[in-house]
């Protein structure tokens, strides 16, 4: 299956920021953008399976709704959404909960972002092959 272009465009080019990024010092922003990347590449699978997609930022949730669809996401991607989904929200909000922002976590959240990612990409190329 095809998954959509703008969608899988737009993720890549967060994935590609959030690891220069992290290059540059600029830690909280890879957290984010890393989060984002996966939560592309999982609304884009929902968008080929079904024409529509979760309005919800919780990783966990939208590998929920693929499994509602009947794929089944590895326990360890529910890890990664886990530790993902909060960088929504506290990378860009100074204050709402402490947390240092230091290049080791931005490397996990661009590796659990990347693991997300292969997991969607090999979904899409089941239903192609």
């Amino acid at each position: 299956m095809k998954l959509p272009t703008e969608w899988v465009d737009k993720a890549e080019f967060l994935l590609r920021d959030a690891e220069a990024h992290i290059s540059d010092g600029v830690y909280w922003m890879s957290c984010f953008e890393a989060q984002q990347a996966a939560e592309l590449y999982l609304k884009a699978l929902n968008l080929a399976l079904t024409g529509l997609h979760p309005y919800t930022h919780d990783l966990v949730e939208l590998l929920e709704s693929l499994r509602e669809l009947g794929l089944n996401p590895p326990e360890s991607l529910y890890v990664y959404a886990d530790a993902l989904t909060p960088h929504y929200t506290m990378s860009r909000y100074p204050g709402r909960k402490p947390l240092t922002y230091d290049k080791g976590l931005a490397e996990r959240c661009v590796k659990y972002a990347k693991r997300i990612v292969e997991w969607v990409k090999a979904e899409a190329s089941k239903v192609e092959g």
